[in-house]
């Protein structure tokens, strides 16, 4: 109890530090427009599949409401098996479509205190094969095998760095906040210390062996640096803002990253192009939907796409000041939409109705009928429909 005490004080005062940043951002953010022409706006239906809300429990397993959870935040929804793997802390859980919850990697079978930023899949037929990125400084896959899951340490370094070069030959992951494979199995990391985009080449599991290289963004100059002017561009002549805060990827490789400082959704191609979807506003961001010429955003924390890319959802703060955070989507080269309602009491119902109170990780079935949100504060996880 007392570990897992300690971990939840831990991840809550990580989440309050956003919340602090948002909330001296948004005391300047203008009003919100109301500017959507061309827009056409699905209906969308929200709701709570998992956890109950506000209450962590003991991190039970269970059916709906009979589940608890600690520090839901990223996710990804496999195809291979239809389930949706949550980061629980220093866990992994995984959902089906019964919305049976069960510890997928338990407690213990890493560091007690190793938070884990991100997972996405990785390459294989089975069914929960995944990468996941740690607090400390990791990089590890997992896949199910036997009673339990196989796991293998990709990257171990405690300390952080930004070099190149032979994998694990030296310093090469330094604060991750983001990771997703292409459809080579490459494996692409943010480093959010140094605002750059590295890739993983794997020669071979065994023994592992591989590289790792710079792929998109100009590193600052020193750790913790200024970021460079925005700039979207080819490799290091685009960058990225601070504080990038997930990414994730299509089935043609195509990545997206959620910029937060920069208030963009950037795409990033397999050959290191990068673009913004709509348009920068010079870090002034206000979320307003339109036509990609004319929508801004208010931060953006969260990102996921469809498997074809036609779509592509991520969380923004939402129209400023106490309002809260909203799922929005972007069709790139065509518009960008709100999906929920910045202003809406908290819970269920319609996208006009339905409201959330924390928004930390979404993911995407691959049609991009089904967006899953992970409520760190609620303790739940919430289903957006979509139609």
């Amino acid at each position: 109890m007392k570990k897992y005490l300690i971990i939840q004080l831990f991840c809550l005062s990580a989440v309050g530090l956003l919340l602090v940043s948002a909330c001296k951002k948004n005391t300047v953010v203008p009003p919100p427009s109301s500017d959507s022409t061309h827009v056409v706006k699905p209906n969308v239906t929200v709701t709570t599949i998992a956890g109950k809300v506000g209450d962590h429990g003991n991190g039970e397993d269970g059916n709906g409401v009979a589940a608890r959870f600690w520090n839901p935040t990223k996710m990804v929804f496999d195809p291979r098996n239809n389930m949706l793997y949550v980061a629980d802390g220093t866990v992994i859980r995984s959902i089906d479509q019964q919305n049976n919850v069960a510890t997928y990697m338990p407690l213990h079978a890493i560091s007690n205190f190793n938070e884990i930023m991100d997972i996405d899949l990785a390459p294989g037929t089975a069914g929960g094969t995944l990468y996941f990125i740690s607090k400390e400084n990791d990089i590890w896959k997992i896949e199910p095998g036997g009673d339990g899951i196989i796991k293998t340490k990709i990257i171990d370094r405690i300390y952080g760095g930004n070099e190149v070069g032979a994998l694990n030959a030296a310093d090469q992951i330094d604060g991750p906040t983001g990771i997703t494979t292409g459809p080579n199995g490459t494996i692409y990391f943010f480093n959010s210390f140094w605002n750059s985009m590295h890739s993983i080449n794997i020669n071979s599991f065994n023994p592992l062996t591989g590289s790792v290289a710079f792929f998109a963004g100009k590193a600052t100059e020193t750790r913790n640096g200024n970021a460079w002017p925005f700039a979207d561009g080819a490799g290091n002549a685009a960058s990225f803002g601070g504080s990038v805060s997930d990414i994730a990827s299509d089935a043609g490789g195509n990545m997206y990253v959620a910029d937060f400082r920069n208030d963009l959704v950037r795409m990033v191609t397999p050959s290191g192009m990068v673009s913004s979807l709509f348009q920068y506003k010079d870090g002034w961001g206000i979320d307003k939907d339109g036509p990609v010429s004319l929508a801004q955003a208010n931060r953006v924390t969260n990102v996921s796409a469809t498997g074809d890319g036609r779509m592509v959802f991520f969380a923004t703060y939402g129209d400023g000041g106490n309002y809260l955070p909203v799922l929005r989507m972007v069709r790139p080269g065509k518009d960008v939409v709100t999906l929920t309602n910045t202003r809406a009491t908290y819970g269920d119902g319609t996208g006009s109705s339905a409201g959330f109170s924390t928004i930390g990780g979404i993911a995407a079935t691959t049609d991009g009928k089904t967006v899953f949100v992970a409520e760190p504060y609620k303790k739940v996880i919430r289903k957006v429909t979509i139609q």
